[in-house]
């Protein structure tokens, strides 16, 4: 998935999955909420509540929100961050779950989300490093605007009328405005930096757009189709064959005398599409259910009637109406999206190798590590 072109996904109030991405295109983030920068910061945070208190690591017991399970450098990452979009969900299976099953759920969504979580920490980090704290306060004073735009969407979107009913709504999904506007702050910071380190390379040559619609061709194949008209006269609809075949010839006979086909279909067939003069839309010829009607439509040109065909059930005559051959989707109708295709792939490279980079010259610990809760700090 994109961490360049992915809006994140929180924004739709409902539903939040926890994807991450890094998106810088529409910074949305609130006043500065409650941040703990590092375990330092976190312990003193806790420390002043008076909860703080080595973890004793229970495999079986579910995972506070509180609960340590990564440090990035140094820097903490919390259970509620990766977990709260899926508290709601996780609530309500407690009810029937034991204990156990709620820890490995947990796990599940842990080792699925905290990779990326990991990846912006790290990126978050290494803006913060770079500037002052009156620079980070203007950010968030500057941002504070584009929230308040963002507030009202999202009332809309969960059809309330005030922050208070707002803020119910997100609680409902695990959420809150406080956690919003965190991950909106770290998201904006890691599309920053992103934005910051990832280059505009050379334009991209006619030759590379031929070369990748040559490698993509089958992408853009256009299969053979063809479109008919039909006039059906059904047994059953007349009682027998030898009655059907009597309607049937009534109106070949009429269209031998020049009557429009059209008019000819609506008079007397009884087929699904009637009441339109039969017509059937573009449709690939191996689709055609009726082998006959196929082999007809096959044989035709355009604009021609074909012999009576017989089946079972019915006499039918069909009219080609248009034949599109086989064929490719002609380079000049694609070659921006192919362009914006290898434009995007080049991105997608640079911020992975920036990304591979970060992560080789950061620490990076998590509770899967063996020994990460042994001298670990939880939060209870």
């Amino acid at each position: 998935m994109s961490r360049i072109l992915i809006i994140l996904a929180v924004v739709s109030v409902f539903g939040c999955s926890g994807n991450r991405s890094y998106d810088v295109a529409n910074p949305v983030v609130g006043p500065p909420p409650p941040r703990y920068d590092n375990a330092e910061q976190i312990a003193r945070a806790a420390d002043a509540q008076g909860v703080i208190q080595q973890a004793s690591f229970d495999t079986e017991a579910p995972l506070s929100m509180t609960t340590v399970i990564a440090r990035v450098n140094g820097t903490p990452i919390l259970a509620g961050q990766v977990l709260e979009p899926y508290a709601a969900k996780l609530a309500q299976a407690s009810k029937q779950l034991p204990a156990s099953e709620i820890r490995k759920a947990q796990e599940g969504i842990i080792k699925r989300e905290l990779p990326p979580q990991i990846e912006q920490t790290i990126m978050v980090n290494e803006v913060k490093s770079k500037l002052t704290e009156e620079q980070l306060s203007a950010i968030d004073e500057q941002l504070d605007k584009f929230f308040d735009i963002e507030i009202e969407k999202m009332k809309a979107k969960a059809q309330v009328s005030n922050l208070a009913e707002l803020e119910g709504a997100l609680q409902q999904q695990g959420m809150s405005l406080v956690t919003l506007r965190e991950m909106f702050g770290d998201r904006q910071l890691a599309g920053e930096y992103i934005k910051g380190r990832v280059t505009q390379d050379a334009p991209v040559t006619r030759a590379e757009l031929l070369e990748e619609y040559n490698r993509r061709r089958e992408e853009y194949a256009q299969p053979e189709q063809v479109k008919w008209q039909q006039l059906q006269v059904t047994f059953a609809s007349h009682g027998s064959r030898s009655r059907a075949g009597e309607v049937y010839n009534k109106a070949i006979a009429e269209l031998k005398a020049g009557s429009e086909f059209t008019d000819l279909v609506k008079k007397y067939s009884d087929g699904p599409l009637k009441d339109s003069g039969g017509h059937w839309d573009w449709t690939q010829p191996q689709s055609i259910a009726n082998v006959e009607v196929r082999k007809s439509l096959a044989e035709l040109p355009v604009g021609n009637l074909s012999q009576t065909i017989e089946t079972d059930k019915a006499f039918l005559v069909v009219k080609l109406t248009g034949h599109r051959p086989a064929s490719y989707t002609p380079f000049e109708e694609v070659q921006e999206e192919i362009r914006k295709s290898l434009i995007n792939r080049r991105q997608e490279e640079q911020v992975e190798t920036i990304i591979a980079e970060l992560k080789d010259q950061a620490v990076i610990e998590t509770m899967f590590d063996e020994g990460f809760f042994g001298g670990g700090v939880t939060l209870q």
